[in-house]
C-alpha cells in the first residue's frame, strides 16, 4: 500500500496515532507557568545598559523578576540573568540580548514558577513593530509543534517591562516568551536529557524524528540537525534530545527564527550548498524511513490541520496581512501532502540515507 493510500485509509477510519513517547510514559501535567497560554505581564529588573553593551556570556547579572498573582499581589523574585545565543547575540543582528533567566528553588514554591529553576527567554530583536511580529510568529510555531505532539517545549508568551537598574529612570517594554528547560522536560516524561555531542542516526526513534523532520519542513528551517552539535556543544544544532530507558533517542526543535515561517530581516542565508533561493524555499532533511513511518506522521500533521491554522491565523498580537500570510504558506506544505507526485518529488526522494 502506498503512503498516501495508508493516510487515507488512517484518516477514513478515524484512527487516532499514539506516539511512542505516549505510550511509553505517563506525560505529567503542565506547570503552573506553561498551563495556559494567555500573555502574562512580568517587570524584569537588571542592569539592561551593561548587559546588552557588554554580552558576556561567562558572567552573570542580578535582578529580580515581579508580576502580580491571582490575588492581586505582587510576587517579587530574586533572580540571576545571563546572556545566551550566537547568531541573535551579534549586535548586528539584535539590539537586545536573548537572555536565561535563572531562579531561586527556595523562593518560588507557591508561585506561578513553582518547579521552574532555570528558563531560557526569548527577548524581542529590536524595537520596530517588526520585530514583534517575528517573535509572535515563532512563539506560534512552538504552538504549532504542540498541536502534532505532547513531546515538545512549552511556552509562555510575556509582556516584559525591562526595568534598567544601572540607568535610573530607563526602561521598555517589549512581547518576550519563556522556553520550558530541557531538564525540567525529562522529569515529567520520564527520561534523561543528553550531553552527547553526536549521535547515530539509527539510535533517533524514528516517528518522533520524521515528525520533527517534516515540521522542519512545513516552516521552512534547514537550520537544524538530529544528530549533531558544533564542536564542544551538546547535541543538537537547534534541537535537543531526550533519550527513554532502551536507549531511544527523541529530538524536540527550537530557534525558529531563521525559518521561512517568521521570515526575519537579519536570518543568515540557507547554506549554499542546499542550492534554495531564499528562506522561504522548502528543503526536506529527514532521513529516511519506513512508508508507514512517513504516512503515520503526515496522518498526524493532517489531523491537526485546523488546529494549526488557527493558530497562525490569530490576528490578537500580528495584522490580517501578517496572518493571512502566515496560512497561506502552511497551506502550501498541505498541498505538498495532498498531492502523490509533490509528496514523492519533495520529500520521499529527497529523504537522507
Amino acid at each position: 500500500m502506498r503512503w498516501l493510500d495508508q493516510v487515507k485509509v488512517f484518516l477514513a477510519l478515524g484512527i487516532c496515532v499514539i506516539s511512542n513517547v505516549t505510550a511509553q510514559a505517563q506525560i505529567a501535567a503542565a506547570d503552573p507557568l506553561f498551563a495556559t497560554e494567555s500573555l502574562l505581564d512580568i517587570t524584569l529588573t537588571a542592569p539592561f545598559a551593561e548587559i546588552d553593551r557588554d554580552r558576556d556570556r561567562e558572567k552573570s547579572y542580578p535582578g529580580t523578576l515581579s508580576y502580580v498573582d491571582e490575588s492581586g499581589d505582587r510576587i517579587v523574585l530574586d533572580v540571576s540573568i545571563e546572556v545566551r545565543g550566537n547568531f541573535r547575540l551579534q549586535k548586528d543582528n539584535c539590539r537586545y540580548s536573548q537572555l536565561w533567566v535563572d531562579l531561586k528553588r527556595e523562593q518560588t514554591p507557591d508561585t506561578l514558577f513553582a518547579q521552574q529553576n532555570r528558563l531560557k527567554l526569548v527577548v524581542q530583536c529590536g524595537a520596530q513593530d517588526r520585530y514583534r511580529e517575528y517573535l509572535v510568529k515563532e512563539q506560534q510555531l512552538y504552538q504549532v509543534f504542540a498541536a502534532l505532539t505532547e513531546l515538545n517545549f512549552g511556552t509562555r508568551l510575556l509582556n516584559t517591562t525591562y526595568v534598567y537598574s544601572d540607568d535610573p529612570g530607563e526602561e521598555r517594554t517589549h512581547l518576550a516568551f519563556f522556553i520550558e528547560h530541557q531538564r525540567r522536560l525529562k522529569d515529567q516524561i520520564g527520561m534523561e536529557d543528553v550531553e552527547l555531542n553526536t549521535i547515530e542516526r539509527g539510535a533517533l526513534d524514528p516517528a518522533q524524528s520524521t515528525l520533527v523532520a517534516l515540521f522542519m519542513y512545513m516552516i521552512g528551517n534547514t537550520d537544524y540537525s538530529m544528530t549533531a552539535a558544533a564542536e564542544g556543544d551538546e547535541c543538537c544544532h537547534n534541537a535537543k534530545l531526550l533519550v527513554d530507558a532502551n536507549g531511544r533517542y527523541y529530538p524536540l526543535p527550537y530557534d525558529f527564527d531563521a525559518s521561512g515561517f517568521v521570515d526575519t530581516s537579519y536570518a543568515p542565508s540557507p547554506d549554499p550548498s542546499f542550492k534554495l533561493r531564499s528562506n522561504r524555499d522548502r528543503l526536506y532533511r529527514g532521513f529516511c524511513v519506513e512508508d508507514s513511518a512517513l504516512a503515520t506522521a503526515v496522518t498526524e500533521f493532517m489531523e491537526a490541520r485546523d488546529q494549526i491554522m488557527s493558530i497562525v491565523a490569530d490576528t490578537t498580537l500580528v495584522d490580517d496581512r501578517a496572518a493571512q500570510r502566515s496560512q497561506r504558506y502552511l497551506e502550501e506544505f498541505y498541498a505538498t501532502l495532498e498531492d502523490e507526485r509533490s509528496m514523492r518529488n519533495e520529500i520521499i526522494e529527497e529523504c537522507r540515507n
